[in-house]
């Protein structure tokens, strides 16, 4: 009598088989060391961060702190460039066209951040009458202006060919580095640590021959906007800083006609602890007309 030979069952299969019986047994959770494969429990998957990995993931994900202006104020002043050479914009025949420096002053916030604002960087739209640009500048702002502060700044944008109907200011938050640190991160005074005194402005003699410390020289002796240095006012004042150590500072004149900013002026100054310093810097431009005040700020410049 042959018996009827029984198929032959692989150990692969005897495998697989065995894991679905362990899979399907009495209704009962898995035994211990069964293995699922990735899409068997995708949703559950988790990882552990170290902690510099989850602080580094925290830092990425901030939002850094909105610039906000809440002043600003600029005057338009025709300069000549017809002695230029060679001429900055001309027209087909080879003229200089028209050129007006616009002397503008903003002042920025970082109210309701817990963050420091890293490098406010300014950006300035000069527009004809039909909303067309016609120039555009940028000025990074080398600091750190700490939550709940507010800093001034002052400089020129020169536009050529037609003057300028409005001027528009924004300002954004720059950080190669994307770190946005906390105040308490930060050792550095906030802008109503200092203080200043009242601001003289004159035309002094030195300045009729010798650039300002600013560098605005050119060949012919005249400065950046094309006024003669005899034109140019000296400012001149006293600060200081409730720092117990050395600070290098922004200070920022702004000119004024009551509340109404009417541009205005950074420079560098370095002030010692303990100690008012005096500082003598020259104006880009004549001080508009209407001026009838100064407002004196400082900020200081982070050494980091």
């Amino acid at each position: 009598m042959h018996r009827r030979k029984r198929p032959m069952i692989s150990a692969a299969l005897c495998a697989l088989l065995s894991g679905l019986l362990l899979l399907s047994g009495c209704g009962k959770g898995p035994e211990a060391g069964t293995v699922y494969g990735p899409a068997d429990s995708e949703e559950n998957l988790y990882l552990d961060l170290t902690a510099e990995e989850q602080k580094e993931l925290e830092e990425k994900e901030k939002e850094p702190p909105e610039a906000v202006i809440i002043d600003s104020g600029y005057t338009i002043t025709e300069i000549d460039e017809s002695d230029v050479y060679p001429p900055k914009k001309t027209d087909d025949y080879g003229n200089a066209l028209p050129a007006y420096l616009v002397d503008y002053a903003v002042k920025i916030s970082n109210e309701g951040n817990e963050l420091a604002m890293v490098w406010p960087t300014v950006r300035v739209v000069a527009y004809d009458s039909y909303g067309n640009k016609l120039a555009e500048s940028h000025k990074k702002i080398q600091t750190y202006v700490l939550p709940g502060d507010v800093i001034a700044f002052g400089s020129q944008m020169t536009v050529r060919g037609e003057k300028p109907d409005s001027i528009a200011f924004t300002a954004a938050s720059e950080d190669p580095e994307n770190y946005y640190p906390a105040e308490e991160d930060l050792k550095m005074p906030s802008s109503d640590s200092y203080q200043a005194g009242e601001v003289r402005a004159e035309t002094a003699k030195e300045y009729e021959e010798t650039a300002p410390s600013a560098g605005r020289k050119s060949s012919d002796g005249l400065a950046d906007g094309y006024f003669y240095f005899k034109e140019l006012p000296a400012l001149s004042g006293e600060i200081s800083c409730s720092s117990d150590t050395d600070q290098e500072a922004f200070v920022t004149i702004l000119y004024k006609d009551g509340d109404e900013i009417l541009g205005g002026e950074t420079s560098r100054v370095m002030i010692p602890a303990g100690k008012k310093a005096s500082y003598v810097f020259t104006a880009a431009a004549p001080i508009p007309e209407d001026t009838e005040s100064f407002e004196v700020s400082a900020f200081s410049i982070p050494d980091y």
